[in-house]
């Protein structure tokens, strides 16, 4: 039972929503719909099924679960946990253009690019029935598609673009750049062959930004952006920020290197090294620094759209009564 509206994104739109169970239980759930204008477009269609297909597929606390693909009146829809946060993109760039930028402190940062880097572990080891290893790869890999909570927990979502091993539209999207540019890794830029190692360069782009405020690769255009990742030649962090960890900046180097070989191999390799740097460089950073720091930011959004929740479901519930 669909609340109220809650976010919009480039092919769908978010609700919050009432799962109803037996004996009058119910859970708030996000059910996630293509939007009206696409809603009969075979290509968008496609997608939204291979989402459904692959993060269904993924049963990790740092990805967005998903509970069941279902369809209401020729509309698809996804119903998936409902996480009390939002979207690092926020976190970092505020909620309203020209709010100001605030970086994330370093090692709170760390802690967010390590839970994400666990879950597109998860996402990347994804296997069929059959054993087989499906090759996912996120592809939109990017701070719109993070989603931190006032309890500290981090989940990757948003499948939407995803690449795997026989997905039904491959031949449809081939040649076409799938995903937002400012994060794409060169070869994907260039058309070529990619795999995991693009995400794991997706993920410096973003530790870069939420660290310093801005994105390694600009341009006043998507071309002049696809130039500059092209080139690999960004502004060291330390240019940026005043006393920039250099351990922690030689994390980022390694992520954003052209070559993919020269890339970490696994997500797993990028969350054991962000891992040792947080041990080596001071005390522990728990998901309570990182929900402290979304509560500091994002705290007066959030309890007012918990409000509307509250004022929604209650609506849902006197109606169901009677009263």
């Amino acid at each position: 039972e669909l609340l109220l509206p809650i976010a919009y994104g480039g092919m769908a739109r978010v609700w919050a929503a009432r799962l109803h169970g037996q004996r009058g239980f119910s859970k708030l759930v996000a059910i996630k719909t293509i939007l009206p204008h696409l809603a009969h477009s075979p290509e968008f269609e496609r997608m939204f099924l291979d989402e459904a297909r692959i993060a269904a597929g993924v049963h990790h606390h740092n990805v967005t679960e998903i509970y069941e693909l279902g369809e209401e009146g020729q509309v698809l829809y996804l119903a998936m946990e409902w996480v009390n946060g939002d979207l690092l993109v926020h976190v970092v760039r505020g909620l309203a253009a020209g709010q100001g930028v605030q970086p994330i402190s370093p090692r709170v940062a760390a802690r967010i690019a390590a839970e994400a880097c666990a879950g597109l572990h998860a996402a990347h080891e994804l296997i069929d029935d059959r054993g087989r290893p499906l090759n996912v790869v996120h592809r939109d890999v990017s701070p719109h598609n993070i989603l931190v909570s006032l309890e500290g927990m981090v989940k990757v979502t948003d499948f939407g673009v995803a690449k795997a091993l026989g997905q039904s539209h491959d031949a449809t999207v081939a040649g076409q750049i799938k995903g937002k540019v400012a994060y794409m890794a060169p070869e994907i830029v260039c058309s070529a062959a990619f795999d995991r190692r693009s995400d794991n360069f997706a993920m410096g782009c973003v530790l870069y930004e939420a660290t310093t405020g801005t994105l390694p690769f600009r341009g006043g255009n998507d071309p002049q952006v696809m130039q500059a990742i092209l080139k690999g030649t960004y502004p060291a962090p330390s240019s940026i920020i005043r006393g920039f960890p250099v351990e922690l900046a030689a994390i980022i180097d390694r992520a954003l290197a052209s070559d993919p070989g020269r890339r970490f191999a696994t997500a797993e390799q990028m969350r054991i090294a962000l891992e040792e740097w947080l041990v080596k460089s001071g005390p522990l950073v728990s998901p309570t620094h990182v929900g402290a720091m979304v509560r500091e930011r994002l705290g007066a959004h959030l309890d007012k759209r918990r409000e509307h929740v509250r004022a929604a479901m209650a609506a849902a519930q006197q109606h169901d009564t009677g009263w």
